[in-house]
């Protein structure tokens, strides 16, 4: 029995269609074809903070005389690498990018990709790849839940679920007074000992400490050892670096302006547990006469430990008395930063008032007079001497009402 010519030709349609797909399967992962250039291998690795290799094999009908890789970490700015290589119809180059001092900030998503030409004049981009950038010296294991995600290389699972608890419960608590729009995603990592999260900052080029937020990356990175005074540091360390992530969701390109007494004050006054090394700092500095002007914690605070120390006491206890003046001032304050304001003029459009004459008031309130001086900041001045003169004149009024004589009995 002979077959239907139209059924001949729609059964031989359909095998050259599956013959096509088997061999699309068949193709290395990588292969790109257009324009005569095709690529058989893609990819890259790294060393943490040294340097980062990228990869690629291709072949075309004309030598390939130009392999550039281009990457970029996140959203930030492009960089171009023009890699060296003899021109040949067939390929297999690697550029090896040095990433000493920080050209990429870790802890991000490198997207790379590769612009090729050959002599013929045929060009090829290939598609966008992406790789996880993060300290590659150590195994991180991940707990999620929602939006926030905890990596650890040590401690057990009640450890990092801890971390994970603080995190999502200080986010709630912080944003109820910001109101910012919460980052899609927050990564805390939680490096085992303070020498290890100064390494990896010092290899990054970004000054060590014991916490880093890169509040554009929505990433927090703490050294927390695992232990009984763990839970007691969850609660200082990351909500306070969890503070600068939403301060910079609630500013955006505004943030760079918010002044450091405001963005270093609210996130210590955040903090779960306070810091009694604080208050001791500050104490000691206003009976000494001693206090930081504000002004000057408008910029980055001094690099004498003894010094920041007191400015991170100093903006918290500021930050504290302007929220006690007025539950709104911290989110009039970063509007103000966020529409271009400076300093002082952030403070006079959020608060109607000087920084130099906030600075007094709060000076006061340190003192034991602070609470008059308080006082007369929240009722005004021409009020309280009214008060105080009309106590005055209450002495003189009974004393004008001398009782009346009495007669004696002869």
């Amino acid at each position: 029995m002979s077959l239907n010519p139209k059924s001949a030709i729609k059964n031989q349609k359909s095998k050259i269609v599956s013959l096509l797909l088997a061999l699309a399967l068949l193709l290395p992962h990588g292969i790109v074809r257009a324009d005569g250039i095709t690529v058989t291998a893609n990819d890259a690795d790294y060393a943490f903070a040294q340097q980062m290799t990228f990869h690629i094999a291709a072949h075309s009908d004309a030598d390939i005389k130009s392999a550039v890789v281009v990457f970029r970490s996140g959203n930030g700015p492009e960089h171009r690498g023009q890699a060296t290589f003899a021109p040949g119809k067939t390929i297999d180059i690697t550029h090896v990018q040095q990433l000493t001092g920080g050209v990429l900030p870790p802890f991000n998503q490198i997207t790379f990709w590769w612009e090729l030409s050959d002599a013929a004049g045929h060009t090829q981009s290939t598609p966008h790849q992406t790789i996880d950038y993060r300290d590659n010296r150590f195994t991180w294991q991940e707990a999620a839940e929602g939006n926030v995600h905890v990596l650890t290389y040590a401690g057990d699972a009640a450890y990092a679920q801890s971390a994970l608890s603080v995190a999502r419960a200080a986010l709630v608590r912080v944003n109820g007074e910001l109101a910012a729009p919460l980052p899609p995603r927050v990564d805390v990592y939680l490096y085992a000992s303070l020498d290890d999260l100064q390494s990896a900052l010092l290899l990054a080029g970004r000054d060590w400490q014991g916490g880093q937020a890169r509040p554009d990356l929505g990433v927090v990175v703490v050294a927390i050892p695992p232990g009984q005074e763990a839970l007691a540091q969850m609660k200082r360390d990351i909500p306070h670096e969890l503070t600068h992530l939403l301060v910079f969701q609630a500013t955006g390109p505004g943030y760079a302006r918010v002044p450091r007494w405001l963005d270093e004050g609210l996130a210590s006054a955040n903090e779960e547990l306070a810091q009694p090394a604080y208050q001791l700092a500050l104490e000691a500095a206003f009976r000494n006469q001693q206090l930081i002007p504000l002004e000057t914690l408008c910029a980055p605070f001094p690099a004498d430990a003894g010094l920041a120390q007191l400015a991170y006491a100093q903006s918290q206890s500021f930050v504290q008395f302007l929220r006690d003046r007025d539950p709104d001032a911290v989110r009039r304050l970063l509007g103000a930063y966020a529409g271009g304001a400076t300093c002082s003029g952030g403070v006079e459009q959020a608060m109607g008032s000087t920084l130099g004459a906030l600075e007094l008031a709060w000076r006061a309130s340190l003192g034991p007079r602070g609470a008059w001086l308080a006082l007369i900041n929240s009722v005004g001045g021409w009020v309280v001497l009214a008060v105080l003169v009309s106590l005055a004149l209450i002495p003189l009024a009974f004393a004008r009402r001398k009782p009346p004589l009495r007669k004696r009995k002869s």
